[in-house]
């Protein structure tokens, strides 16, 4: 795989900023004097895909800001409020072949399996981003399909928590993000991990549970999470661990266990033996947290807090990925996977995160 190139390159801006400069309908765009690059992601139903629709519009701007380029292509950014509206939005371009030079999409989850099976039989070029769908002529079509390395995520983690001393006593409580492809990776890499210390099927599956999705909402993994804690399924007594897919989600937990809304009496037995809780993405509150700089949540001290990379700059890399194609490279990777890290309170410094949160 090619090394990444772009990722860092560029300043953090507010979503506000980003789709002020050039903001039109559904999309932004530059000049017009050649063919559409069309990138189209979910608007910002969550910090993370927030980002994704900021650092979209800053490498739109950049490309569209170059004068070569701009003679042969103009690239427009799309914001999809819902599935409906990403497929009349790829309906649209698909009627205007003609001046359209490629596509880079987010799927806003796997009811667009037919529609990115239209692109591939309109033989436009085309980049799928972050969610991954399959079919025989989508990816026998695809030019590439940029990720970070959603396996690698759930690995890190089990990796982690065996590191912390899991036991096939335990219990994991999954917190997933929706039915896509990057929770089902995400899950995989984590079993994969425990079945390479020589936990079997019947094990994990005793130990793991999942929750319903949280929809990768603070809101929603909050109120899981706390009917979780309710129920006769949370044990108290035992050493619990929490597997979450995102910061959104484990900062919901957090708020959660500051606040007031668990039992008291259950409470201080469950932290007792509580253990860990990870997450995933690069928010900058989770980041304040794990620095200690969190305006109102201290940094725990009893159990192990950590999140994986998963960086909404990736976008850019997607762009830049067709960006390539077009201009002839035919070296790219069509399993294009970015790799993830580990974030704690020893290495947070290192990392960048996304998003803003003024610190204490």
């Amino acid at each position: 795989m090619r090394k990444t190139r772009i990722m860092a390159t560029f300043l953090v801006a507010t979503l506000t900023i980003a789709m002020m400069v050039g903001l039109t309908g559904c999309g932004s765009s530059g000049s017009k004097k050649g063919k559409t690059i069309a990138v189209m992601v979910p608007s910002a139903d969550h910090g993370w895909t927030g980002a994704v629709l900021t650092y979209a519009q800053q490498k739109a701007e950049m490309l569209n800001a170059d004068k070569d380029l701009s003679e042969k292509y103009s690239v427009k950014v799309y914001a999809a409020k819902d599935v409906e509206d990403q497929i009349q939005q790829v309906d649209d371009l698909l009627t205007k072949t003609n001046s359209l030079a490629g596509i880079v999409i987010l799927p806003y989850d796997n009811g667009l399996q037919s529609t990115l099976e239209k692109i591939a039989t309109a033989n436009v070029p085309f980049v799928q981003f972050d969610r991954v769908i399959n079919s025989d002529i989508i990816d026998k079509n695809v030019v590439a399909n940029v990720k970070g390395d959603n396996e690698g995520i759930g690995y890190e983690t089990a990796k982690r928590f065996i590191a912390d001393g899991l036991s096939k006593n335990d219990y994991v409580y999954e917190m997933i993000g929706d039915n896509s492809s990057v929770p089902e990776l995400r899950s995989k890499g984590f079993r994969t991990y425990l079945q390479e210390q020589g936990w079997s099927e019947d094990e994990i599956n005793k130990v793991v549970v999942k929750s319903a999705a949280t929809g990768w909402s603070r809101d929603k993994g909050k109120e899981l999470f706390e009917s979780w804690f309710g129920s006769s399924q949370c044990d108290p007594s035992k050493k619990n661990w929490i597997y979450t897919h995102d910061d959104e989600i484990a900062m919901g937990i957090l708020e959660s266990l500051n606040g007031a809304a668990l039992d008291a009496t259950k409470k201080e037995t469950f932290m007792g033996q509580f253990k860990a809780l990870s997450a995933s993405s690069g928010l900058a509150e989770m980041y304040a947290v794990l620095k200690d700089k969190h305006k109102t949540i201290a940094y725990p001290t009893t159990y192990d807090l950590f999140s994986v990379t998963y960086d909404p700059a990736m976008i850019q890399e997607a762009m830049q990925v067709m960006m390539d194609f077009l201009n002839g490279d035919t070296s790219i990777d069509q399993n294009y996977v970015i790799p993830v890290s580990v974030v704690d309170k020893d290495n947070v410094g290192d990392f960048k995160a996304f998003g803003s949160y003024e610190e204490k």
